[in-house]
């Protein structure tokens, strides 16, 4: 496993530089009336780290921009509800930062139901919504013409494919177990799991499901000890993640767990206990951990500046707020090519954007008329917990995707 490296930067107008070239602005004060975004996240709770995280993604782009004079001369601002699980509120925010924001696009959350649900609401409203981190492949690929959701983050079609041959090809893994909650997002993974250990020609040790919100997963992981499971691929967000692993641990069950990345979205290391977690793998695109290149440091120096920490493990959910970034610098893109915050403009050069150097990568092109996730399988790593925060595992990419 490597170790937190802490950085220093020589570079200190290194983001400067790169948003001035990529964006052509001049460095005059930007004017006028704010072009507003909006987000709708969980921004208290349980999974407030994760909505925060989107959250400093999103500021820290607006910033760089707006220091180099804006998009269309005009100065972007953030607009946010806080939203938790709850669809029907979540349709309801929408219209409201709509009606009352007049926002040219919104960001989602950790919810892909929120996001599933807004989906009408959004070709309605000509509103092109930027996922960060929901996950459900249904997001983008909805059957909607034209599709106004664009994803920058992890799609459950891939990362299945991507746990399990992590835990087959990597760990040498035989005999894997499945615990999942009942959500759709638990079923939608639940049947990309089984899908993908069936075309390894293998079949799960067993199958255990649990709701959101329950605490004492002993029996179902007695159940799959007891099945012969020698590893858990595991969807579930930070508090039952957190039962789950105390579970094996009380168990005396010593199996690597493979998880799905809704557990890094709370204070799964706190409730799980840092004792039981080292053998916790979790599904990641992004780290600033190890060997990073120059813009990452750069963006740690503005991040530190900005929020008052110090050091890489300071930073809660940093997927969330590499995703936040990326997403925003993309739209801020769009904005500018299509020369217009008009929502069909917007959804137009979304699909037609050219090379757009990230945080997470290069994406040339992020996205196109038929492809709107920009992040695909063999963009996932894999992390380790150490010390109550994720560091790249020893293996953190597959050899390539199929």
């Amino acid at each position: 496993m490597q170790t937190p490296t802490r950085f220093k930067s020589t570079l200190p107008i290194f983001l400067f530089l790169v948003l001035f070239a990529a964006t052509g602005c001049t460095g005059k004060k930007p004017s006028g009336e704010p072009i507003n975004v909006g987000l709708i996240a969980p921004l208290t709770g349980p999974l407030a780290s994760s909505g925060e995280a989107i959250q400093r993604g999103i500021l820290l782009c607006m910033d760089e921009i707006n220091s180099t004079g804006g998009v269309l001369g005009r100065p972007l601002a953030l607009v946010t509800r806080d939203v938790q699980n709850d669809p029907e509120r979540g349709i309801r925010a929408l219209h409201e930062l709509v009606e009352e924001e007049n926002i040219v696009a919104v960001f989602g959350g950790i919810f892909s139901e929120v996001m599933i649900a807004q989906l009408d609401s959004l070709q309605e409203l000509q509103i092109p919504l930027i996922d960060p981190w929901g996950s459900m492949t249904g997001i983008t690929e909805n059957g909607q013409s034209p599709n106004y959701a664009f994803r920058v983050s992890v799609s459950d079609k891939h990362a299945d494919e991507f746990l399990v041959r992590y835990a087959v090809e990597v760990l040498n893994r035989r005999r894997p177990g499945i615990i999942a909650d009942t959500s759709a997002w638990g079923e939608a993974n639940l049947t990309g799991l089984l899908f993908w250990l069936d075309e390894l020609g293998m079949d799960p040790a067993g199958v255990a499901r649990f709701n959101q919100g329950d605490r004492d997963m002993t029996h179902s992981i007695q159940a799959l000890k007891d099945a012969g499971a020698d590893s858990l691929l595991m969807v579930a967000n930070a508090t039952e993640g957190a039962s789950i692993v105390r579970s094996r641990s009380l168990l005396g069950w010593d199996i690597p767990v493979i998880s799905h990345w809704g557990i890094s979205g709370g204070d799964f290391a706190e409730k799980a206990g840092l004792e039981n977690i080292g053998q916790v793998y979790t599904l990641q695109t992004f780290s600033f951990f190890g060997d990073i290149p120059p813009k990452r440091q750069g963006f740690l120096l503005s991040y530190h500046d900005r929020f008052g920490t110090r050091a890489p493990e300071d930073i809660l959910s940093p997927v969330g707020v590499a995703h936040g970034y990326d997403g925003m610098l993309m739209l801020s893109l769009a904005i500018k090519q299509a020369g217009s915050t008009q929502g069909m403009a917007l959804r137009n050069a979304l699909e037609q954007l050219g090379e757009v150097q990230g945080l997470i990568k290069t994406y040339n092109p992020p996205f196109s008329p038929s492809n709107h996730d920009a992040l695909l399988a063999q963009d996932y790593m894999m992390t380790q917990w150490d010390d109550g925060h994720l560091v790249p595992a020893a293996q953190p990419q597959l050899s390539g995707a199929r």
